[in-house]
């Protein structure tokens, strides 16, 4: 080991400083109003009112329909941009003449906003002139409604996101397949295996331990999705579409800022299970080298 790239361990003191000050504090203090009665109506002299917030959010008809479409979302998310990602990676890490222009296209649709990126889905799927039913009509087929139903209006927007974030996994996937010794896959290849046993049984367990980054971010991220869902849909048709992110949206913008709250503390605490739920499923297949 390199003892020159050995830091001192008092340089991790700022960092740790800069995130408590800007975000652990922040956040922490934030989620004494949900046991407030803040609103529109009163912005001062708050009252506790315990955990009332937190039933009523608990007791929301909204709030079961939230949740399911959250994990369906991050379910969705996670399973396509990770698959996507190692299959395109695997296709840019290949010797061919074009890969450097291929790795910028497929990484552009990470660089733009989700505005942008919302925007042009919703020309794509909308009902009257948009590309999707436009092609459909071509075909003898009748246009679909995408964002009249509950079921057409998450394909979308779905849809929209493992294009927005497929990029990324590409990027980091890449990244672990080009640190596999060449070593392993020339004995492989000498031993008389085929491209996709050296794939399968070499590259894939020395890259678990980055799939796993992948997943993770994919699932955190996807359990956080707001802005597409909010520029597509806003939730709707009705609140059929809502998630975790535009239900503390609408009840901010409703004025029920303590409740807004409430549901942010609630998601929270799903996050956290989820996220180290995962780490302890992860922990069972990672390679360790």
């Amino acid at each position: 080991m390199d003892r020159k790239k050995i830091y001192p361990l008092y340089m991790i003191i700022a960092p740790v400083l800069v995130f408590m000050l800007f975000f652990v504090i922040p956040s922490t203090f934030g989620y004494v109003y949900a046991f407030t009665d803040w609103s529109s109506a009163r912005a001062v002299n708050l009252r506790f009112v315990g955990f009332d917030n937190l039933l009523s959010v608990i007791q929301d008809r909204k709030l079961p329909t939230a949740l399911v479409n959250t994990l369906i979302y991050a379910a969705v998310k996670t399973v396509l941009v990770t698959v996507l990602g190692l299959f395109f990676a695997y296709l840019l890490n290949r010797e061919i003449r074009t890969k450097m222009i291929l790795r910028t296209i497929y990484y552009i649709p990470a660089i733009l906003s989700a505005l942008v990126v919302g925007l042009t889905f919703s020309a794509v799927f909308e009902t009257r002139h948009g590309v999707i039913n436009e092609t459909i009509k071509a075909l003898g087929g009748e246009g679909v409604q995408w964002f009249g139903a509950r079921f057409t209006a998450m394909i979308a927007i779905c849809i929209a996101e493992v294009w927005r974030n497929t990029g990324y996994a590409i990027v980091i996937s890449l990244t672990g397949m080009q640190s596999v010794a060449t070593e392993y896959l020339e004995a492989a290849k000498i031993d008389g295996a085929s491209e996709w046993q050296s794939y399968k049984n070499i590259t894939l367990p020395l890259i678990m331990s980055i799939v796993n980054v992948n997943i993770l971010f994919s699932l955190i991220y996807g359990l956080k999705m707001f802005d597409l869902i909010f520029i597509m849909t806003s939730g709707g048709p009705g609140s059929s579409t809502e998630s975790f992110g535009t239900l503390m949206m609408n009840e901010m913008s409703a004025g029920r800022y303590a409740q807004s709250v409430a549901v942010n503390l609630t998601f929270t605490a799903v996050l956290i299970l989820v996220s180290l739920g995962w780490q302890k499923i992860s922990e069972v297949w990672e390679y360790a080298e």
